[in-house]
């Protein structure tokens, strides 16, 4: 049932807010006039291009949040989230006249997209009130909302798509069940809110309280609760969130808090949960292609409690570290059994399952050591492939195996030989610590037009502000299967025999593009394979780039989402 002091508003939607391209766009038609558009002039265009979908699907434009505000209340309270997540944050938070909550993704003043959680605060005194007083649903709406951002959720204009929408549905259940929440309070805001019909961009109620319930009792199962799991309250029952103590802060407070940061300081990115200073066996969610992916939360996974607590945390702070700089995640996997699968299938899966690394950029690793089957594999994001090369961490970890695992398993504790598993991860840490992973450009005319510039300086690499730079950029699919030899559409030969598959896309602009892609990251993406014809937005790095916007531009495919 709708609440009647709610209206028909955006809850939990996603939105692309093309900031710099709109502005630029109304700079242009300004040109030769003698004057600049004013702030109030790019605002309103700006507003015109936002949309973000309502809770029943339907898109209703709303104006960009200022970024030179703080988050306030919401904040606070999504620090506190963080902080069960296991993992750095990759967005700010903003106060914004936005009708609820929204992940958004904005450019700002220096034109680099960035991640933002927009909210409004009203909105959550209202969510509060509606489900009366309970203090866990507005908290359940901002973990859904991060859970958009750390799975790296490319977001398109004019709403969202259900598999991502119950994807985040499923890491709120996950880190609300960690937080302390009972499984009816972590779907109390889908059950009051939503209505049991499918929308365009959202499900309906009952798909995703099932997604919440997936993650709830995915969590608690991690943490060995058995058949505890099942009866709808935590293991170890934490209090209940705080409720707001004025009308200007409403959004709720899990557990004790802190006070707010000021407006000015950076956003607020906690620190990793304490790993166990004893070992402790965890159970990994079965490797199942149809199971609704959830982000994890952690780096290193082991369900025999064997690894040496001190150095598995060592490792743990270590690759969070990394995650948090470059947004590179590295997992690694000791696992009992491998459902059936080899070993690279096993990680594929997992990859997928635990969402690891950005979606967007594909800057995960899933690392999978198998003693029991004698069986290792090293399985490398999209982006993460690209830079390690034909470097091939499945033979360390088998050599580990040989080696170490006897040892360890004689004293039922690997010690000292923990770090030797780690020292794969270690490497891709390593190699990808100095490749920029942030999307620097949003369409390809742009990332042509900096090269362009650049045409002629001989700059090193490290200079080039479009070397292997990420570029988003949307277009329609023209082939499948271009074939060789054609001087129109020219394809890389010695990627295509590198196992790469060719797709021929023409952009927005009218510009030609052959985007390489592995097969195998077609697997991890939520709209399933390319189709001739459709229109996707797709995240690529550049490869191949010439000033001649005529040239079949060279680019290599991290990800991809269908927006038509």
């Amino acid at each position: 049932m709708k609440h009647p002091n709610l209206r028909p508003v955006a809850f939990a939607c996603a939105a692309l807010i093309g900031l710099a391209g709109t502005g630029l766009a109304l700079a242009q038609k300004v040109a030769g006039t003698g004057t600049k558009p004013s702030r109030a002039q790019l605002t309103a265009e700006l507003a015109a291009t936002l949309q973000a979908c309502s809770y029943d699907g339907s898109p209703l434009a709303f104006s960009p949040p200022d970024l030179s505000k703080g988050g306030g209340t919401g904040k606070q309270v999504v620090a506190e989230i963080m902080k069960y997540t296991g993992l750095p944050a990759n967005f700010v938070v903003v106060e914004g006249k936005v009708p609820n909550a929204a992940a958004v993704i904005m450019q700002g003043p220096d034109q680099v997209p960035r991640r933002v959680i927009a909210y409004n605060p009203a909105f959550m005194g209202q969510v509060i009130e509606a489900t009366k007083s309970n203090n866990w649903a507005p908290v359940s709406i901002m973990a859904h909302e991060i859970g958009h951002h750390l799975s790296g959720h490319t977001i398109v204009p004019g709403g969202s798509q259900p598999p991502i929408e119950l994807e985040s549905d499923k890491f709120s259940g996950f880190v609300l069940y960690k937080m302390g929440a009972p499984l009816a309070d972590a779907q109390r805001a889908i059950a009051t809110l939503i209505p049991e019909k499918d929308g365009e961009t959202h499900p309906g109620r009952k798909k995703r309280l099932a997604a919440i319930e997936a993650g709830w009792k995915e969590a608690c199962e991690l943490q060995g609760g058995g058949a505890q799991c099942q009866g709808g309250k935590p293991v170890t029952t934490a209090q209940a969130p705080a409720a707001p103590t004025t009308a200007t802060t409403t959004a709720a407070s899990p557990q004790a808090t802190k006070p707010a940061p000021s407006p000015a300081a950076a956003p607020a990115i906690a620190a990793p949960a304490p790993v166990a200073t004893a070992a402790v066996a965890q159970v990994m969610p079965k490797a199942d292609a149809e199971a609704l992916p959830a982000k994890g939360g952690q780096f290193i996974y082991d369900e025999f409690g064997i690894l040496g607590p001190a150095i598995r945390a060592q490792f743990e702070k270590q690759m969070y570290e990394h995650a948090q700089a470059t947004g590179v995640e590295i997992v690694t996997l000791l696992v009992k059994d491998l459902d059936g699968k080899s070993a690279e299938d096993y990680a594929h899966a997992m990859m997928r399952q635990l969402r690891v690394g950005k979606l967007d950029v594909g800057n995960g690793a899933v690392l999978v050591v198998a003693p029991e089957q004698n069986q290792a594999a090293a399985v490398l994001g999209a982006g993460v492939r690209l830079e390690m090369g034909s470097h091939d961490k499945a033979a360390q970890l088998e050599r580990w195996i040989k080696t170490a695992w006897p040892l360890c398993k004689k004293k039922s504790a690997c010690g000292g030989w923990t770090e030797n598993l780690m020292l794969a991860a270690d490497h891709i840490r390593r190699d990808t610590r100095r490749s920029d992973w942030a999307i620097a450009y949003n369409t390809l005319g742009d990332i042509l037009k900096m090269d362009a510039a650049e045409t002629g300086k001989n700059l090193p690499p490290q200079q080039s502000k479009v070397w292997r730079k990420i570029v988003r950029l949307s277009g329609t699919v023209e082939s499948l299967n271009p074939p060789p030899g054609n001087k129109a559409a020219w394809v890389n030969d010695v990627k295509v025999k590198n196992g790469q598959k060719a797709v021929l896309m023409r952009s927005r602009e009218g510009l030609t593009a052959m985007l390489y892609i592995d097969p195998r990251t077609e697997s991890l993406m939520p709209g399933g394979k390319m189709e001739q014809g459709k229109t996707y937005t797709v995240i690529a790095r550049a490869s191949g780039l010439s000033w001649n916007p005529k040239d079949t531009q060279s680019l290599d495919l991290l990800s991809y989402s269908v927006t038509e």
